[in-house]
């Protein structure tokens, strides 16, 4: 009966452990084509540099720019 008890403990140890790891994962964003970012909001060490800004993509190659007006 005690194996049991400690299994279930594990079992959702591990299950929350899961869980709390699922909700930390990075948010990707992509933008296919140039264009303002609605609703995005640019920050540097916590102030805030500007809100919509333009994105800027390199025409020969992968790069991208975010660009504040």
């Amino acid at each position: 009966m005690m194996r049991f008890g400690v299994g279930v403990v594990v079992g959702a140890v591990m299950v929350a452990g899961m869980t709390i790891a699922q909700g930390m994962q990075p948010l990707a964003v992509s933008v296919p084509t140039n264009g303002v970012l609605k609703g995005y909001t640019v920050q540097k060490a916590g102030r805030t540099v500007c809100k919509d800004p333009t994105v800027w993509n390199d025409f020969r190659g992968s790069g991208s720019f975010i660009v504040c007006d």
